[in-house]
């Protein structure tokens, strides 16, 4: 009669020794794992903290007028690792909404938030002429778009913002600024024949001449957003 050992048959000191080890670098791997996530954690909190300090930086030197010191708070940003496409869509356009609560709230005049935003305007340009902006070629696969104010509407900061992104994910971008009267935008959508129309209204009177660019858009075989 075999005797009881009290192992499991087949069992073997080799194979616990492999179940320890398998457990012992289950372990190790899970350790190397949490210390990659708190690392990417601490240095996504540092660049969201970037990110803060430049936004609030940045309103302020718009809202005084001091085009230098917003564009040199822009580079510095860029220059401690703070990703292009964050710093259009996480500082100069959070800065930029700061600014028209500041005007809604009454704690800055209409020349101030005037002010503001032709330095973000800047500021926008300046990126967009970036190493990092200039390393995204238009991709023949991506398409064209046309961005345009339409008739009537002179706030261009959503639009520019828009044009400035999607050139940055490698499209090829029409940007034709402020107040576009829709005959005119028609003749450039015959010309250019965009894969789409990007449009641009900032207040509600707009909306009229909003519905006509749309129309008239799409009567010419261009899908509008």
């Amino acid at each position: 009669m075999r005797r009881h050992t009290g192992r499991r048959p087949g069992r073997t000191r080799a194979d616990a020794r492999l179940a320890v080890g398998g457990r012992a670098g289950a372990r190790r791997h899970r350790h190397r794992r949490h210390r990659r996530a708190a690392r990417d954690h601490r240095r996504g909190s540092g660049v969201k903290a970037r990110v803060e300090r430049c936004a609030d930086t940045l309103r302020a030197a718009a809202t005084a007028g001091d085009e230098y010191a917003a564009i040199d708070a822009a580079r510095a940003a860029l220059d401690s690792g703070v990703p292009l496409e964050t710093m259009l869509l996480d500082v100069v356009a959070v800065a930029q909404a700061r600014v028209g609560l500041d005007w809604a709230a009454n704690r800055i005049t209409v020349a101030q938030e005037h002010t503001a935003t032709a330095v973000h305007e800047q500021v926008l340009a300046v990126l967009a002429h970036e190493p990092a902006a200039r390393d995204h070629r238009p991709g023949p696969s991506r398409g064209r778009v046309s961005v345009a104010c339409v008739a009537g509407e002179w706030h261009t900061f959503p639009a520019r913002l828009l044009a400035e992104v999607l050139r940055l994910r490698g499209w090829q971008v029409d940007y034709l600024g402020a107040h576009v009267p829709t005959p005119h935008l028609v003749v450039h959508v015959h010309r250019a024949a965009p894969d789409v129309v990007a449009l641009s209204a900032s207040i509600a009177t707009r909306l009229p001449a909003a519905h006509a660019a749309i129309t008239a858009c799409q009567a010419a075989g261009a899908p509008v957003l």
